[in-house]
């Protein structure tokens, strides 16, 4: 009995013994992943090259805000610590680093989210910290996140009934009647530009079909156009004009140069007819161009109400995981007046809701081939 106590008591002090080795030194806790590479190139690159300049502190703090945001959406903690960060326009690795080393302690108190949600709502609050309609993010699964809201109110093309079909609707959406007066109407979804398709070819052909059929007006219905290759856009300016400055870039440091039509591009003289475009909110950046270029040089009638605003241009960073980040780098301006369009739009001449634009785009074009003068030149 003595012996059986002692070997009972032995074990305890053993198992005792190896307890307290094994909660004395507890393995290190393990740092979550948020995708810091990652988060450190969307940061670097939108301070670099955004066009409107947005401090470091901003984007930092955007991404603070989007995170605390998305932590109580999901039922977790959102208490992200104050961060002191310089407010200059340019990337700053300091600050990078607080931001980076609190977000991976809040990322520990919000497991509920994952390392990519984690790093998409970093992403989407950086960007959103400079709201521009060609500033987006992409995650590796190819949704999408913009850098600004987009409130759509206008309709699509309303394409009218009656007329003689000029163009069936193809790869680009494009279709065309002429109308009775002689107004040849044309439409098309985007600028399109591939291997065996230019959009600026098919719609030289439908001019030519126009011209031989009768037309003397161009009416150009462009609402939910959503633009494409600034190839075929720049083309299709130069048809219409003689080489004048069309838009003046403006990158983050200053005025940049003039952008022109080319003159050997233009049409000849039968082709110069009276033009109007139909525009509103839906679609945008090549239309815009399209009629903010012409529009410069009166040589359009812009007809509905004021366009979206997409008027810059971007560059793209991709990232190793397939995501990528689109940021504007340039803005576009009006070359003969002054104009800014770039996250304000393109005004209309006339305005018109979107059911009587063209009837009031055709009134317009007819007095215009009669001769009379119309509301707007």
């Amino acid at each position: 009995m003595r012996r059986r106590l002692f070997l009972l008591v032995c074990v305890l002090v053993v198992t005792a013994c190896n307890f307290g080795a094994m909660t004395s030194s507890p393995s290190p806790a393990r740092t979550p992943d948020i995708k810091r590479s990652k988060l450190d190139i969307a940061y670097s690159f939108l301070v670099d090259a955004d066009v409107h300049n947005v401090s470091s502190k901003k984007v930092l703090q955007g991404a603070v805000e989007a995170l605390k945001a998305e932590a109580r959406k999901t039922g977790g903690p959102d208490d992200f610590p104050s961060l002191e960060l310089e407010d200059i326009s340019e990337p700053v690795l300091a600050d990078f680093r607080k931001f980076a080393d609190a977000a991976a302690a809040f990322a520990a108190r919000n497991t509920q989210l994952s390392a990519d949600r984690f790093a998409d709502t970093a992403i989407g609050g950086m960007i959103g910290a400079s709201p521009d309609c060609h500033t987006y993010y992409v995650n590796k699964d190819g949704a999408g996140f913009l850098s600004r809201s987009e409130r759509v109110t206008g309709s699509g093309p309303r394409v009218p009934a009656g007329g003689t079909p000029l163009a069936s609707p193809d790869e680009s959406g494009l279709q065309a009647s002429l109308l009775p007066g002689g107004i040849a109407y044309i439409t098309f979804a985007r600028f399109l530009t591939t291997g065996t398709y230019k959009t600026h070819d098919e719609v030289r052909k439908v001019l030519d079909k126009a011209l031989a059929a009768g037309a003397r007006a161009w009416l150009f219905d462009l609402r939910g156009n959503v633009g494409g290759r600034e190839t075929s856009v720049d083309i299709l300016i130069s048809f219409f004009l003689n080489g004048e400055p069309t838009l003046r870039t403006v990158f983050r440091n200053g005025p940049g140069g003039t952008m022109s039509a080319l003159a050997d591009l233009r049409l000849p003289a039968e082709y110069q007819l009276p033009i109007a475009i139909v525009l509103n909110d839906r679609g945008g950046s090549g239309p815009e161009v399209f009629a903010a270029a012409l529009r410069e040089n009166k040589r359009a009638t812009l007809v509905g109400q004021k366009t979206v605003g997409c008027v810059g241009s971007a560059n793209t960073t991709r990232m190793p995981d397939g995501s990528q980040i689109t940021v504007v780098v340039a803005e576009l301006s009006g070359a003969v007046t002054g104009t800014a369009y770039n996250n304000i739009g393109v005004p209309p001449d006339v305005q018109a809701d979107d059911a009587s634009a063209i009837d009031k785009a055709i009134e317009i074009l007819k007095q215009k081939i009669a001769g009379v003068a119309s509301p707007t030149t």
